[in-house]
């Protein structure tokens, strides 16, 4: 049985979303950060997107979702080549969906 209402799920997500600092990433090796280029929210789903705009030139890699409190929430383990000419994104897409994983048995 479930529990959680769309609200409920909707509001988890949006949690989520709000507790988003900033990305981190490394540029040719060197760690560098980033501001959260845009983040969507739409009923239990959740997209936060990373904008390397022509600024940022070479390999990409180790990007990581950095909340409020410092912490790493989410992490790509995928590398890429990002020429001068051309913008990148890189978009964090979950869904929240309700798990039952214990149920109660009236006595």
């Amino acid at each position: 049985m479930k529990t959680l209402t769309e609200i409920g799920l909707r509001k988890q997500a949006q949690r989520f979303s709000d507790s988003i600092s900033h990305a981190s990433y490394d540029n040719e090796g060197a760690p560098k950060t980033i501001p959260i280029f845009n983040n969507i929210v739409e009923n239990d789903s959740v997209k936060i997107y990373v904008f390397f705009d022509d600024v940022v030139i070479g390999n990409i890699s180790n990007v990581k979702l950095v909340d409020k409190d410092g912490d790493v929430v989410a992490q790509s383990d995928r590398a890429f080549t990002k020429p001068k000419e051309k913008g990148l994104y890189i978009a964090f897409k979950y869904k929240y969906a309700e798990m039952e994983v214990e149920s109660i048995e009236a006595l």
